[in-house]
């Protein structure tokens, strides 16, 4: 009799590694997710050489290999520091008490190629345990929309899986978030004043935006060598941030394209920052905080499609000394998480 297996059992965890490419005893911690998909690249080396034939491909031959994992997942303020870690580096500068405060920006440390931690994947799909050792984060984007959930699509790149029919002990005991998700309307997002720790002195308060976007992008790359198929490395590139805000027009007045100083059509970096949080906690406040000192408005829109007039703007945040963190000399994001867990992500 053939077998079906649940989707609705997935579950997916990562774990840091001490030593890169070693998968860890212990450690992991476990994520809600959604959509996740373990991605194999096996690349295959094709024999095209004539043989009097009119024909091209004779043969195919295994290259090397990577793998890829996705996932989209919701804003959870007490596992979201793991992707910013993941991405940035960190380190995480934890203060506060009760509610505690974990400020994460971009790792800058030349003797170490200034690569953030590597992780060990676990995804289980139901029927089978896979591993993904020495994964490094290649992206992330932050979804937001007045009349949906915050979210967040993730991907990491790493060695070629391993697959189980029993769960190795990596796996442990699960235990996932039970936090709430945070309804993407109550976030504000600020443009101009100073920005500081991810709070803002003046500045306005841009209550028109309906939807919004962040991409976070390491341009990760798997690094080959000769003596293995795998790569010698998963190598985290230069980091850039960019997003776009898609908003109501509600004035004759829009900042980013009206007005001889309208901030999309010449230069004018701005701090910008997006705060999410999660109005329904009564003991600690959950917020994320995405602060951006110096970010330059671009290619704007005004739409049409609807019966009411939009506009479409995007951004590129410049990296600048005040979104550093602690260990880096220029970064164009800082990222400030609330919540109630008081050790060092």
């Amino acid at each position: 009799m053939s077998q079906q297996f649940l989707t609705a059992n997935s579950y997916f965890g990562l774990a840091k590694e001490t030593s890169r490419g070693t998968l860890p005893a212990s450690g992991a911690v476990f994520i809600p997710v959604t959509s996740p998909q373990v991605t194999p690249t096996q690349t295959f080396i094709r024999d095209e050489a004539f043989r009097g034939s009119p024909t091209m491909v004779f043969d195919q031959v295994q290259g090397v290999r990577h793998d890829e994992y996705d996932f989209k997942t919701y804003l959870f303020a007490d596992t979201f520091p793991n992707y910013m870690v993941a991405l940035l580096g960190g380190p995480d500068t934890k203060t506060g008490s009760g509610a505690y405060s974990h400020s994460i920006g971009l790792y800058n440390n030349s003797a170490t190629g200034s690569q953030p931690s590597s992780y060990s994947l676990l995804d289980f799909d139901g029927a089978n345990y896979f591993t993904i050792t020495g994964a490094q984060a290649s992206d992330a984007t932050v979804s937001f929309g007045a009349e949906v959930a915050a979210d967040i699509a993730v991907k990491f790149m790493g060695n070629p899986y391993t697959s189980y029919t029993t769960a190795p002990s990596p796996f442990g005991t699960l235990s996932l978030s039970t936090e709430h998700l945070i309804p993407a309307w109550n976030t504000s997002i600020t443009v101009g004043g100073t920005a500081s720790g991810g709070t803002v002195t003046g500045g306005t308060a841009y209550t028109y935006v309906s939807t919004g976007e962040l991409k976070i992008d390491r341009k990760t790359a798997p690094i080959f060598t000769m003596g293995t198929q795998a790569p010698h490395t998963v190598f985290a590139g230069p980091l850039e941030v960019s997003g776009k805000f898609t908003a109501v027009l509600d004035s004759q007045s829009d900042p980013w394209s009206t007005g001889s100083g309208a901030s999309a059509l010449t230069r004018d970096p701005l701090p910008l920052v997006i705060t999410l949080t999660d109005p329904n906690d009564t003991s600690v406040t959950n917020a994320i905080t995405f602060q951006m000192s110096a970010v330059q408005f671009q290619n704007v829109k005004r739409t049409r499609g609807k019966d009411y007039v939009e506009v479409e703007i995007e951004f590129t945040a410049n990296a600048n000394s005040n979104d550093s963190g602690s260990s880096s000399t220029y970064s164009p994001l800082l990222t400030i998480t609330q919540n109630a867990i008081s050790t060092t992500y």
